[in-house]
């Protein structure tokens, strides 16, 4: 562990809003053997994990570095664990980034994340966020979830229906569970992923836009894993910037939950509003359609801005600070609010902690 007097440690190329932050101090962390010590090391001292940061708005700057030691999950490797006819079990460490590993499964003939292509992150980061794209989410294809547990510092296995999975979240986001962001009980150190391995897979096809796509795709060929690996790609960069090219965490709101009937009643207002069913009672809206009807797409307030490409995400064009991207998120919410009754929760992980408070979706 670093000396507290040292120069902090920068954040800025850690995280894919490209937010200039520091910490007291970083941990590489490239062996999960090591974390015993590292625990003994840290004791009660505050930490905080890191994965690829793609889903984190770090609201420090670089003149008042986070008061924490950031343990950064570069773990590595992947092995078989079982197979059969039918399907094959993969773990795959936490440090791992995601998207090369979905491509790898397909190089393999393994059919099972091809909907979950181009997501930007670390495998370590899908259970905790229960990632989700094109009609599947990761919780479907988890096996087992490998932790450090920094409490009883033991590793703990979860098997998936024990992770409390729902949509964009898991126990490992539940600071009844987790504990506070400086203080988290458990770390990720490995997935284990139940993948096809037949001849003839099932795919998911269904989702809307996905279907069109196969067709340009497949020239009334078989449609195969890989193929729709490359349909969901091809969609990804139609919509979405990459965080290569410009900072930015992807989707920065969840897709609203309301009940039913609301739902209804702000279609028979707009028409053209897509909603989809989330239950019995309740529908799921587009926070992107949401944003974009109010008329804020590609609004900009100095460097923090809204996608021209996309109305879900906010991009950092260059020096956006922590403030401007909160203030521009504060800002949505509010339109948002005013013209259609419904208030849109961030995705990402603000920290430290920042307050978006605001009032619950409306049931009338």
């Amino acid at each position: 562990m670093s000396d507290s007097a040292a120069s902090p440690a920068d954040l800025s190329s850690l995280n894919s809003l490209r937010l200039p932050a520091a910490a007291q101090s970083l941990i590489p962390l490239r062996d999960s053997l090591a974390l015993p010590q590292i625990s003994e090391q840290l004791g009660v001292a505050p930490r905080f994990i890191l994965g690829g940061g793609s889903n984190v708005v770090l609201t420090s700057s670089a003149s008042d570095p986070m008061q924490v030691t950031v343990l950064h999950n570069q773990l590595r490797g992947l092995v078989r664990v079982d197979q059969d006819a039918e399907t094959v079990v993969i773990r795959c460490a936490a440090g791992e980034p995601w998207h090369a590993f979905v491509m790898w499964t397909l190089a393999q003939g393994w059919a099972g994340l091809e909907n979950l292509a181009l997501i930007p992150g670390t495998v370590g980061a899908a259970p905790i966020q229960n990632i989700g794209a094109y009609g599947v989410e990761v919780c479907d294809r988890i096996q087992t979830v490998h932790t450090w547990d920094f409490h009883t510092q033991t590793y703990v296995e979860f098997r998936a229906e024990d992770c409390g999975f729902g949509y964009r979240r898991s126990q490992f986001k539940d600071p009844s569970i987790q504990g506070p962001w400086d203080q988290p009980r458990y770390l990720v150190v490995a997935v284990d992923f139940r993948l096809q391995c037949g001849r003839h897979p099932r795919l998911e096809t269904g989702y809307a836009g996905l279907e069109p796509a196969l067709a340009r795709l497949a020239h009334d060929h078989p449609v195969s894993a890989l193929l729709v690996a490359h349909a969901v790609m091809g969609l990804r960069n139609q919509k979405l910037p990459s965080p290569d090219q410009i900072g930015n965490v992807g989707s920065f709101f969840i897709n609203p939950v309301v009940p039913h009937l609301f739902a209804q009643s702000l279609a028979a207002r707009h028409p053209e509003m897509p909603f989809f069913p989330a239950g019995p009672e309740e529908s799921k809206l587009s926070a992107g359609w949401l944003i974009e009807a109010s008329g804020l797409k590609g609004l900009r307030r100095g460097d923090a801005a809204v996608s021209e490409r996309h109305a879900l995400v906010l991009v950092n064009h260059g020096a956006a600070s922590a403030d401007e991207i909160l203030g521009l998120a504060s800002y949505i919410q509010r339109v948002v609010m005013a013209k259609f009754g419904v208030w849109l929760e961030p995705e990402p992980q603000f920290v430290p902690p920042r307050s978006l408070q605001g009032p619950a979706n409306q049931a009338a």
